[in-house]
């Protein structure tokens, strides 16, 4: 246990409070009782942080049981003293894959994938919780028994929209007072169900009522540090651009302590490898874990020393980045002499208008973040695909994306430019990801450790001569 003693008394403090709080005698005090101990990674011996030690355990609080996984330094002196928490939801723990590349079979060497988050020392947490009031309650108990610097929550999909609302409901104030969550990575939550969808303030064309996220914590000056991340199938499927315009036609700002990105031209949940399953195109592998390792390193900095992210990349209505989703607006090249079909006469879920990233001539969004393979790229993305077959009448293909590689030469029917016409040679494409990368390094939107990797993988890419 790595403990911060400045930070002990007002979090004992505060579970005193949360215990007294029970509504009847029966109602226990939370605890966090210990299921088992086992060594993690099948004993890897990290860089910089040593060997990790896995902790099962149950969350007992009054607001009921939640199950929590902890992966801790087995040497506290070896700890960051960043305490990052996972709230998983249905699509399971997300943050292994994301920030590691690995996944969550924590008993296995290879579950830790290249070891991201344990290189950097943090003690991890998944909690799987089933409410705002849960969650703050078990990240409060967990502060209690996990001493640390800073207290970070990470969620994606479902535990990302958990995470909202947790915020939004005014459950980042502990009762005594005190923020419960330093800093909060949203990944792929989309715009939400229900108004206020955005961080700043908005009137809902609907309603008529005015709100946003932050206004409970701000007022209460308890709002986190806060990172947004939306992949493009967020805004196709999950109405994303509500997070730039909160219902309305017109942009909102967000407050100075939300950044909002867009993981250009990537499909929710990254795939390892193009396939084509329900889909009638191979579904979407760009890349979107860099984001996510740079942005957990920033969100560290920000929520410990104060250190801004860089500016926002989402796209915006007045800067003509979002756009509606008709294929003239959008710009999307005319594949049907390929046999690829534009989603057209696509209509909003709910009252609210559909908005999507524009594109530029190869189909990829020019807004947002644009790693090497979608600045350098040997195919077109897309954050949307389509189903197979007239059955099911829903005509996008759930959370897949769409690759469709160049040709290697030019060929007839295809207005993208072939692999021969862009990269002269594997060198000369080498190159052109090497300067891509280092400039998103230079802007802080990419780590050292994938910029090397980017190159490397260029050198031996097969499908340049």
């Amino acid at each position: 246990m790595n403990l911060r003693l400045t930070h002990v008394v007002p979090l004992l403090v505060s579970l005193l409070v949360l215990a007294s709080c029970a509504t009847g005698p029966a109602e226990r005090p939370a605890t966090l009782d210990i299921v088992s101990r086992a060594p993690a990674f099948a004993g890897t011996v990290f860089d910089g942080s040593g060997a990790y030690e896995a902790v099962t355990a149950v969350a007992r609080l009054p607001s009921g049981d939640a199950q929590v996984l902890v992966l801790q330094p087995v040497d506290a002196a070896d700890s960051s003293g960043v305490l990052l928490i996972e709230v998983v939801g249905a699509d399971g723990p997300q943050l292994p894959r994301m920030a590691n590349n690995g996944d969550a079979r924590h008993q296995r060497a290879d579950g830790a994938g290249n070891g991201f988050t344990m290189r950097r020392g943090h003690t991890l947490v998944s909690l799987r919780a089933t409410g705002a009031q849960q969650l703050r309650d078990a990240a409060m108990l967990l502060q209690a028994e996990y001493i640390s610097d800073a207290t970070l929550a990470v969620g994606a999909g479902q535990g990302g929209r958990m995470l909202r609302d947790m915020i939004r409901d005014g459950f980042n104030l502990s009762p005594m007072g005190h923020k419960v969550f330093d800093g909060v990575l949203v990944m792929m939550a989309g715009g939400g169900d229900e108004f206020p969808f955005t961080y700043g303030m908005a009137t809902d064309p609907v309603s008529g009522k005015s709100g946003g996220i932050f206004a409970r914590c701000t007022a209460t000056a308890t709002c986190p540090k806060l990172i947004h991340l939306d992949s493009s199938t967020d805004f196709w499927q999950s109405r994303a651009s509500l997070v730039a315009t909160g219902g309305t036609s017109r942009d909102v700002d967000l407050p100075d302590d939300v950044r909002a990105y867009l993981m250009s031209s990537t499909q929710r949940f990254y795939a390892d490898r193009a396939v084509q399953g329900e889909c009638q195109h191979p579904n979407n592998p760009a890349q979107q874990s860099p984001v996510v390792r740079v942005m957990l390193d920033h969100l560290v900095t920000w929520a410990r020393d104060g250190k801004a992210p860089p500016p926002s990349r989402f796209p915006r209505i007045d800067d003509a980045m979002l756009t509606e989703a008709d294929r003239d607006s959008v710009g999307f090249p005319d594949l049907r002499k390929l046999g690829v079909n534009y989603p057209e006469g696509l209509m909003p879920a709910g009252p609210y208008p559909l908005f999507v990233p524009m594109v530029d001539v190869d189909g990829h969004d020019i807004a947002g973040i644009r790693l090497p393979d979608i600045e350098v790229p040997l195919a077109t993305h897309a954050g949307w695909n389509l189903r197979r077959g007239r059955a099911n009448p829903a005509p996008l293909c759930g959370p897949n994306g769409m690759s469709l590689p160049f040709a290697a030469t030019p060929r007839a029917g295809d207005p993208r430019r072939a692999i021969s016409q862009r990269y002269p040679s594997r060198i000369e494409y080498a190159k052109a990801v090497a300067l891509a990368a280092r400039s998103l390094r230079d802007q802080g939107l990419l780590l050292q450790e994938d910029v090397d990797s980017y190159i490397e993988r260029a050198r031996r890419e097969s499908r340049v001569p």
